[in-house]
């Protein structure tokens, strides 16, 4: 007898570059088990991607409101769109000299119908590959 779980196991891979001229990358692969998991991934991947082209309305489609973000900073409140103000991107640049982020992984630790938790973490990377940091979420 088979299960659901066994029936819809699969993986979601992205390929992570530390920087636009290294050869070298990593897979980041996801273990999901239903369609909620694999929604779920999906839209973390679109926010990381929206994220790294600069696109504050992008992450605003990827992100449930009322968002809460715990940061170096306090706790963030977004009781709607948008997250980032206008100029966020460019403040954020000048202030860190982020060039891109990357997944360093994403795991599914609890999923039903209605919710779906994933514990993830990401690193933030200058143009040359150094690292500014990790953060786990």
């Amino acid at each position: 007898m088979t299960n659901e779980k066994d029936q819809f196991s699969k993986e979601i891979t992205t390929i992570e570059r530390i920087s636009d001229d290294s050869e070298d990358s990593i897979e980041i692969i996801t273990k999901i088990n239903n369609e909620y998991e694999e929604k779920a991934v999906k839209v973390a991947i679109a926010y990381m991607d929206t994220f790294n082209k600069h696109d504050g309305s992008g992450c605003d489609k990827s992100i449930n409101f009322p968002h809460v973000r715990l940061a170096r900073q306090g706790l963030g409140i977004f009781k709607k769109p948008p997250m980032h103000s206008l100029g966020f991107f460019n403040s954020f640049i000048k202030t860190t000299e982020w060039n891109h982020s990357c997944w360093d992984y994403r795991r599914v630790i609890q999923s039903c119908e209605t919710k779906v938790h994933l514990a993830i973490q990401f690193s933030r990377y200058r143009s040359n590959g150094t690292k500014i940091g990790s953060y786990p979420s």
